[in-house]
């Protein structure tokens, strides 16, 4: 059996008043996602657990089985995905351009996305590039779009604390160890030595032609470098080995091909449409021929619910998703007809398309932490009695509420590929049953 799993980024949403206290899935009218709950088994899905919010390359990384104790972060998965030289040494930071004036003696953020600034920022960026203290080198790469990656060599520690707070309402941060770091000592050494790079950019960038030239236009400053996500790239044992299945993915942006890229699943990057619709068909599509060429397992993902999620308007979310589902009449009409196929829908995580004290319209970074609806249809599946796609809907399915990388191993059983547990008939662990095994062989009196 093929194996199909879309997730739609962010599918998990919160009650509304603008929707009559439905959620945006609940509210949209989705007569072929409402098709496959009713030919599927339903119920919910948490990474880590009910309330704990998580980001898109965790949830995937744990999702397909792997621990988390070994998850590299966002900052190294977005320097592999960026074809940047990293290592397994050096610590990887996500830096991004920002606008900040000073206030009370802290930075105040005005702006955490440049955009549009592309030559103002490549010549920040080459003003700021390299810098050594107390042993450590920095080297910062520009990618476009204000975004890049900081890499520090020289016995660094990815133990520290975040600069970006992830919105407004914070000052930038102090960089600081973790209480929880294995080793306190280069932890803190870390954190002293980075906050001294981003000072030093600060005042870089402050004096800066470019800075001059942006005040007499009246344009706010591009002056600071927020940090976060550090980590240092580990190996992971290959999603083939681990499973037994040939997979590939189509992701929606640089970091979720970073995640599968690291696990050695082929990763066919597709520019995102805007139009939910005709992206979720052409992706459907994309599917269906990667199946054609011989993979076992396609994960298939959409950038739609979630970016519409983050601008704070249920109503435009409930929109967004009328769009996907209609996209997805194209299962229907291709991969839907295969008795041979094993589908599973669930989403990464929750976003909320309303947060407290935000207007709609207003851009709101977070997550939440609720679990999202899950299904999955094949030829071995306990259909249950749910008729319609939504939370409150899943949480009355067969499935009950699954957890982590658990949906690896309801995949491996439901399509006849689990490992009875306990058994050994390799020297390594497979909850997949092998078919290359060492035969016995008669010995030699």
């Amino acid at each position: 059996m093929k194996i199909l799993l879309i997730i739609p980024d962010g599918l998990g949403d919160r009650p509304a008043p603008s929707l009559g206290g439905l959620t945006p899935l609940e509210a949209a009218h989705t007569p072929n996602l409402d098709a496959l709950a009713k030919d599927g088994i339903n119920g919910l899905y948490t990474v880590f657990g009910s309330g704990i919010p998580v980001g898109s390359p965790i949830a995937i990384h744990v999702m397909f089985g792997y621990d988390p104790k070994d998850f590299s972060d966002r900052g190294v998965l977005l320097a592999v995905a960026r074809g940047l030289e990293t290592n397994y040494e050096d610590v990887v930071l996500a830096a991004r351009f920002a606008s900040v004036t000073p206030e009370n003696g802290t930075l105040r953020l005005l702006e955490r996305f440049i955009r549009g600034e592309e030559e103002a920022c490549e010549a920040l960026a080459s003003s700021i590039d390299r810098y050594e203290t107390d042993g450590l080198a920095f080297r910062y790469q520009y990618c476009g779009k204000g975004d890049g990656n900081l890499f520090i060599s020289g016995g660094a520690s990815p133990e520290i604390t975040d600069s970006d707070p992830l919105g407004l309402d914070l000052p930038v941060i102090k960089v600081e160890p973790l209480e929880v770091a294995r080793d306190q000592e280069a932890a803190g050494r870390t954190s002293v030595a980075l906050n001294r790079y981003l000072t030093w950019a600060y005042e870089k960038m402050s004096r800066h032609p470019v800075s001059a030239q942006r005040e007499a236009q009246g344009l706010e400053p591009i002056n600071f470098l927020i940090t976060k996500w550090s980590g240092v790239r580990t190996r992971l044992e290959p999603f083939a080995q681990k499973y037994g299945l040939l997979a590939a993915s189509l992701p929606d942006e640089e970091v979720v091909a970073g995640v599968v890229g690291e696990m050695g699943i082929k990763a066919v990057t597709m520019a995102r449409v805007t139009d939910p619709e005709e992206d979720l068909r052409l992706r459907l599509k994309k599917a269906e021929e990667l199946f054609a060429e011989g993979y076992d397992f396609v994960h298939l993902h959409t950038k739609e619910p979630d970016f519409t999620s983050h601008w704070n308007d249920p109503i435009k979310t409930k929109e967004a998703l009328d769009a996907w589902d209609r996209g997805f009449a194209a299962y229907w009409e291709g991969l839907g007809k295969d008795p041979e196929l094993l589908t599973i829908l669930t989403s990464d995580h929750s976003t909320p398309s309303q947060w407290q004290d935000m207007k709609p319209g207003d851009f709101n970074d977070q997550h939440s932490g609720e679990p999202c609806p899950i299904t999955i249809r094949g030829r071995h599946v306990r259909k249950d009695r749910v008729s319609e796609a939504g939370e409150r809907p899943a949480a009355e399915g067969g499935l009950g509420l699954v957890k982590g990388g658990e949906i690896m191993d309801l995949i491996l059983s439901l399509t006849d590929r689990t490992n009875l547990y306990g058994m050994r008939p390799t020297p390594r662990s497979h909850k997949y049953r092998p078919r290359d095994v060492e035969p016995f062989t008669l010995l030699a009196d």
